[in-house]
């Protein structure tokens, strides 16, 4: 029988191996010399005599396992090249939510503390403020560049009578709007440590080739509201002086300005109220009845008419964010509306008409018209986004696995022993 592996035992082993390699053949019916005892002057292998060979002492940590101590930091290896514990997790610095999340609780990550929408609010009220206030530069400039005698009162006339709306008062008035998408991304990015972008989608930016895909299913439904719209009230005004260059203002800004009016109204409203909430459908019901209501009374009419008609929009949008992930959809109809609206009446008569007033009134019909397009895009708006299977949550990028400790060795490998 082979003597493989005697060289690998240590000093108290020796005796047991001395004793199998001594025994009797395999099927002789032998003891296979169990039964015999090694002499009493048994002396160890000389070859051996060095084995196991001097080791330093090893400081023992506090489990008394010897795998970690003073003299033996973590990530150090162990037995076998494996690491006596596993080096610490990195700590995320990422003020996003760590578990997927809907668009209205997105703000709603390891960081998030329930003062933040409020300081969220006091932070996007002054920047709106200022930036607004930025946006009466170009009047001040065409003052200027026709010589008005009195800048002042040139400038408040420009900007308020909304009746006789001319370009540079059409420019300002869409601009301060525009300026609701900076004021609102950068409010959420210094309260809540989140980039602007994920204001506009779950995946941390406008979507394009969804908001395209959108512009194609709304704009043939919208052009028909436009119409009905149009014979159930007809406009009365004639077509405004510059209508060329009002028409050119309406397809460069009125995209800009349906987005700034999505990016407060929807975007924040909803991401600041809905954060409240650990439920996310409670968040999305309340943030969506603060949407609404905000959106309504800023555009100035007592009408219960026009009021329901303006909700029909905002309670669309929102839930179209809320399903799809983002406000591309909201963005979409907002903008098909106010620009298929003010391109007729620009072409074709009604300027004056065109904007809500304190004295705009409605009528049922055209809140039941309102309530029967919105709820057919938002339906349409719905089926495009589970056709194409678009992401509605936030996914947290994966985090990197912790390398685990593998167990230790046999310190002996039994293996060398002879099979019974």
């Amino acid at each position: 029988m082979s003597d493989a592996g005697r060289w690998c035992l240590p000093d108290p082993a020796r005796k047991a191996h001395w004793i199998a390699m001594n025994s009797n053949s395999y099927g002789d019916g032998s003891t296979r010399g169990f039964d015999k005892v090694p002499p009493d002057s048994y002396q160890p292998d000389p070859a051996l005599a060095e084995y196991p060979p001097p080791q330093a002492p090893q400081q023992v940590g506090p489990l008394g396992d010897g795998h970690a101590g003073p003299g033996q930091p973590y990530g150090q290896l162990g037995p076998y090249g494996s690491p006596a514990y596993p080096p610490p997790m990195p700590v995320s610095t990422s003020a996003l939510p760590e578990v997927p999340r809907v668009y209205q609780q997105i703000l709603r990550g390891p960081h998030y503390r329930w003062w933040k929408p409020l300081l969220c609010l006091v932070l996007v009220l002054p920047l709106a403020l200022i930036m607004m206030g930025l946006a009466i530069v170009p009047v001040l400039v065409a003052g200027l560049l026709s010589g008005a005698p009195d800048l002042v009162e040139y400038t408040v006339r420009t900007t308020s009578d909304i009746a006789n709306l001319g370009p540079i008062g059409f420019i300002y008035l869409n601009l301060t709007l525009i300026v609701l998408i900076p004021a609102s991304g950068l409010s959420i990015w210094i309260a809540h440590g989140i980039r602007p972008g994920y204001l506009a989608s779950v995946a941390g930016g406008i979507r394009w080739r969804w908001l395209l895909r959108c512009v194609a299913v709304i704009l043939p439904l919208w052009a028909v509201y436009t119409l009905l719209g149009v014979l159930v009230t007809p406009f009365t005004s004639p077509r405004p002086d510059h209508w060329v260059t009002l028409l050119v203002i309406v397809l460069l800004l009125t995209p800009l300005q349906a987005a700034g009016e999505e990016y407060f109204f929807r975007g924040w409203i909803m991401q600041n109220v809905g954060a409240w909430f650990a439920r996310p459908m409670v968040g999305l019901v309340v943030s969506l009845a603060v949407s609404a209501a905000a959106f309504s009374t800023a555009h100035m009419s007592p009408d219960p008419w026009v009021l329901g008609t303006i909700a029909c929009l905002a309670v669309a949008s929102g839930l179209a964010a809320w399903w799809t992930g983002g406000l591309e959809a909201g963005i979409t109809m907002h903008a098909v509306n106010n620009m298929l609206t003010l391109s007729v009446v620009v072409i074709f008569g009604g300027w004056s008409q065109a904007f809500v007033r304190s004295d705009t009134t409605g009528t049922p019909v055209m809140l039941l018209l309102a309530v029967v397009v919105n709820g057919s895009a938002l339906a349409l708006i719905l089926w495009q986004a589970k056709r194409v299977g678009l992401q509605r949550y936030y996914q947290p990028p994966a985090r990197p696995i912790s390398p685990t400790s593998v167990p230790p060795a046999p310190a002996y490998p039994l293996g060398h022993y002879p099979a019974p």
